[in-house]
């Protein structure tokens, strides 16, 4: 069975790791932006908060 959502990752130059899950993209995005500008008040080395689906899209054959 395939979740639905989102995940806001925490990108360090080649490495992620998932910060928090969330049923909607818009509480996603939210939550992103509000880790980004907190990044950006503490710097501690690069740190890029992004927003991820749970589940790749399938692509159908044809």
């Amino acid at each position: 069975m395939e979740e639905t959502g989102y995940k806001v990752v925490a990108v360090v130059l080649f490495k992620e790791r998932e910060v928090a899950r969330f049923a909607t993209r818009e509480q996603a995005e939210w939550q992103a932006a509000k880790l980004n500008e907190w990044s950006d008040r503490n710097p501690r080395g690069y740190v890029q908060y992004l927003v991820r689906p749970l589940a790749e899209p399938r692509r159908e054959k044809t």
